[in-house]
């Protein structure tokens, strides 16, 4: 993934523009508005689970701060 971190915002949208693009040609409506939701279902859960590891190390980070404190 070092590459996809490694793109500008302007780079990152146009690959995604163009994979959305590639993904939806010769597609009907409704094979692309059920890959779509798919794929915010994906990014949501991602994002969730992010979430979570993102809260739980702040979690320990303050309980070791906590304990050093005392």
């Amino acid at each position: 993934m070092s590459d996809i971190n490694s793109l500008s915002p302007n780079e990152l949208s146009i690959a995604a523009t163009a994979i959305a693009i590639a993904i939806a040609e010769g597609r009907t409506a409704d094979e692309v508005n059920v890959l779509g939701n798919f794929i915010i279902a994906v990014g949501s859960i991602l994002t969730t689970i992010a979430a979570q590891e993102a809260s739980l190390e702040n979690i320990n980070k303050a309980s070791k701060e906590n304990k050093k404190g005392k």
